[in-house]
């Protein structure tokens, strides 16, 4: 999809090869869209500015704001997504909340 796009959108099928060991640690991307959607099992994430964690399960989806603080947390076991964001390429920076 980058190719085909010139680099604008990417889209990647990511599926948990693994029982999920620890948090991501606070981070954000340079992103200007940031889309999840879960196919399978569920995905639990922090978000500055949020006093509660933000679940998304199979059949859902979230947009996550541009540059905004995000940790995951948690995620089962049998997790399954589609993560699509714009542009292809982005930096993560790892951060505070």
């Amino acid at each position: 999809m980058a190719d085909a796009s010139g680099g604008r959108i990417s889209a990647k099928h990511i599926r948990a090869v693994q029982p999920f060991g620890k948090e991501t640690g606070w981070h954000w991307h340079d992103m200007t869209a940031h889309f999840v959607y879960v196919l399978k099992g569920w995905v639990e994430f922090r978000f500055d500015g949020m006093p509660e964690p933000v679940t998304v399960v199979a059949g859902s989806c979230l947009s996550q704001p541009a540059g905004v603080a995000h940790n995951v947390i948690r995620q089962s076991d049998d997790l399954e997504l589609i993560e699509i964001n714009t542009p292809a390429d982005y930096v993560t920076v790892e951060c505070s909340p």
